[in-house]
């Protein structure tokens, strides 16, 4: 998967609609869009192509991939993130399956620390 998903814009906006009342924030990430948990500043979802990315965990994540229910997400080929899946097109075509992926993510996101700010050390 180390090619860049191409950005689906209708995709994002249906995510963004979805959304459009949580407690979230919008990013860009990997030349497309990305979802945090505004508790915590962690990624939650984003979206690849036609695809979405959603964190669910190592256990899970291990759960789906061996179900065939979802793909590793390997945006850089060789090394996958290993707590979210990727889900093809056919697994959120109906609202009700992608809010629910969206609600699964965000609940296991909820769960952890926020996220560090890196420091720089200025020389």
């Amino acid at each position: 998967m180390a090619d860049w998903a191409v950005k689906d814009d209708a995709l994002i906006e249906r995510i963004d609609e979805l959304l459009a009342a949580a407690p979230v924030r919008q990013k860009n990430m990997f030349g497309t869009s990305a979802w945090f948990l505004e508790s915590n500043d962690v990624m939650f979802a984003g979206a690849w192509g036609e695809s979405i990315m959603v964190r669910v965990g190592r256990e899970r994540t291990s759960e789906l991939i061996k179900s065939g229910n979802a793909e590793p997400f390997d945006p850089m080929g060789g090394k996958p993130m290993r707590e979210y899946v990727l889900l093809n097109a056919d697994r959120i075509a109906e609202d009700d399956d992608l809010i629910s992926w969206l609600d699964e993510a965000s609940q296991f996101t909820g769960t952890l620390p926020p996220k560090q700010k890196k420091s720089r050390n200025k020389k």
